[in-house]
């Protein structure tokens, strides 16, 4: 939704603004667990703690798409304000049949196009992007946007990867806005690159297929999609499974299946991930959709 219907009038002049979607995660397995109108009306209620959150930040609610609320906020300051105490009510709502909803955000500021209550342009697909890639409790925004913030949210800002977003040209540094209390604190400024990264590797073997991860900014993406860097060969994955990206020295694997992904790490007890992140230690086993000890396809990693 690039730009408006031809018959629609533009009665505002295109201006700058914050787009921010928050998209509810889990929501298949709340369906399956509660049923269709108990699953709606527990979607319901989670949005409206979100909206009721992000209003004293003065950001406002456009839309409720599925999963998903719009909103607009006038500043990146606010947009990081109003996403911030998303995710800290995210943080307290209460598990239903299902499980317990989680919440991925990603906002962008920039050109804006508004008609009424909804707004179009660049700005609101870069932001959509974004939140396709945010995972269970991630604010994720990028460096141009990250500039804009205030200096209080700021500092919490740290960056992951250059990442090329579908339907952008250009590649994009991607940040994530870091609000937890609890999470450790390895911040890695906008300004700062001075200090080189740890000189660190993954390898990944996948049916004969072997992988070396390396580079600074290095990503890889699976999945049963052909286009996916390894193509996984598994009914139970699903196209655009998991990705595995390098953030400064350490590897972390991020899911976005349907089924999960599930993580052993060599001497520990296997890990079912559902649009959630882990880092990569030591050596281990990655299945796709299902457990290893169901049968679970396998991959093997190994950190240097």
């Amino acid at each position: 939704m690039t730009e408006p219907d031809e018959d629609t009038t533009i009665k505002e002049p295109p201006r700058q603004a914050a787009v921010i979607f928050a998209e509810l995660l889990g929501i298949t397995e709340l369906y399956a667990g509660a049923g269709d109108a108990a699953a709606l009306q527990a979607i319901t209620a989670c949005h409206d703690r979100l909206e009721q959150a992000a209003s004293p930040a003065k950001a406002r609610v456009l839309k409720r798409i599925g999963p998903r609320l719009m909103l607009l906020a006038e500043s990146a300051d606010v947009a990081a304000r109003a996403a911030v105490a998303m995710q800290a009510a995210a943080s307290q709502l209460p598990a239903a049949a299902g499980g317990k909803p989680g919440l991925g955000i990603g906002f962008h500021y920039g050109r804006v196009i508004q008609n009424d209550d909804d707004v179009f342009g660049d700005t609101v697909n870069l932001a959509a992007r974004l939140v396709e890639k945010a995972a269970r409790g991630q604010i994720l925004l990028v460096a141009d946007t990250a500039e804009q913030v205030g200096s209080l949210y700021r500092r919490s800002i740290r960056r992951l990867l250059s990442v090329q977003l579908k339907g952008i040209d250009q590649e994009l540094g991607l940040c994530e806005m870091v609000w937890r209390a609890d999470e450790p604190a390895t911040f890695y400024p906008l300004t700062a690159d001075a200090e080189p990264p740890a000189r660190v590797k993954l390898k990944l073997k996948y049916r004969g297929t072997k992988l070396v991860l390396k580079r600074i900014v290095e990503a890889v993406s699976l999945g049963r999609d052909p286009q996916c860097k390894v193509v996984i060969d598994d009914e139970h994955a699903s196209r655009h499974h998991c990705t595995i990206q390098r953030r400064r020295d350490r590897f972390v694997l991020v899911d976005k299946s349907t089924n999960g992904t599930f993580v052993t790490i060599e001497g520990e007890q296997e890990l079912a991930l559902r649009r959630d992140e882990i880092t990569l230690r030591k050596s281990g086993w990655i299945c796709f959709g299902q457990s290893r000890s169901a049968g679970g396809d396998a991959m093997e990693f190994i950190c240097d």
